[in-house]
């Protein structure tokens, strides 16, 4: 099997390089019925970022980086009355994928607790929570387990300390502690979510290869998913490789993404807010999801102009997601 994994990637890898490959691609996943076609009605995917500050500096974060400071929001948190009411509405629709989590750190909500807690009280949805562990008590730790949070993603970028400060900033130390500290309560809970450990691939530097080796090989200990992920452009930085094709985005399809100054946004990469599609304050989810602004973008990427759309210019975002025989509107 060891074997196999690597020659399936690869084969996948060549065949994603074109559109003719592409459509072989998911055209074989469509025939074996493994490329879900989104909910029209409502959107199956929401993202509700309950904070936008972070603890640390990601050099691969636009959000975070000193540099695009001019180019950032003002920070702000959820307050619990708004994040009632948008549980209240998404509760009506059914079980739905909800993402704690965008720019930001969502541990630093000072009511995560409460957060957490309403989450599942009227409806059994797949809850995503993405961290960067620094700020992971074992009293958030419990909350997590105590609430059913489906999947625990510890974002930590290195496997050394020395490389951890280079791309990230201070605190490996007690991430790694407090990550030990969580997995130790997960394994006596009778809750078991499904926990996650994710470096990102950035090839600007040298040592990278061997941080993810070093990375796989202490991970591979304990009971955990290893994520290598690809790094992100997030529309601002120049891709790593350059397709001559593309096909429409999925998200604007499957995601809704509310930030937490109630500004509703396409795409979770879209951090400067460039591609605004309604305010959470003035409407209801489902008149966002299906008002104009938000098909005139679906337009857009049917028609091929992404380029059209600054934050879609440069998003390699696009890649990650399936794509389907019919985008319908």
């Amino acid at each position: 099997m060891s074997y196999i994994e690597p020659i399936k990637k690869n084969l996948i890898s060549i065949l994603r390089r074109t559109r003719a490959g592409n459509n072989i691609f998911f055209g074989i996943k469509h025939k074996l019925g493994r490329v879900h076609m989104p909910d029209m009605n409502f959107p199956e995917l929401i993202s509700i970022e309950i904070a936008s500050a972070c603890n640390i500096s990601c050099v691969h974060c636009p959000p975070q980086i000193r540099e695009l400071s001019s180019q950032r929001r003002k920070h702000s948190l959820m307050d619990l009355e708004t994040f009632y009411k948008l549980m209240d509405e998404v509760d009506k629709f059914g079980p739905r994928r909800i993402a704690l989590h965008k720019d930001g750190e969502p541990l630093l909500h000072p009511q995560l607790p409460e957060i957490l807690k309403r989450l599942k009280q009227k409806n059994q949805h797949n809850v995503y929570l993405t961290t960067n562990a620094i700020k992971l008590s074992n009293d958030i730790s419990a909350s997590i387990l105590e609430n059913r949070i489906d999947i625990i993603n510890f974002s930590i970028g290195a496997a050394t300390e020395k490389f951890y400060e280079k791309v990230r900033g201070k605190g490996f130390g007690r991430m790694m502690d407090n990550i030990q500290d969580f997995l130790g309560l997960a394994e006596r809970s009778t809750w078991k979510p499904k926990v996650l450990v994710q470096i990102i691939n950035l090839p600007e530097f040298p040592e990278m290869k061997d941080e993810i080796k070093e990375f796989k090989r202490h991970w591979s200990k304990f009971n955990v998913e290893i994520e290598v992920w690809e790094k992100l452009t997030w529309g601002t930085f120049e891709p790593v490789k350059k397709l001559n094709y593309r096909y429409p985005c999925y998200s604007l399809w499957d995601s809704f993404n509310i930030n937490s100054n109630g500004v509703v946004t396409a795409c979770c990469m879209d951090w400067t807010q460039g591609l605004n599609i309604g305010n959470i304050n003035d409407k209801s989810i489902y008149e966002i999801w299906h008002d104009g602004a938000l098909r005139k973008l679906r337009e857009l990427h049917i028609a091929g102009k992404e380029n059209e759309l600054p934050p879609c210019e440069k998003c390699n975002y696009w890649e990650w997601q399936p794509m389907l025989k019919d985008y319908p509107l």
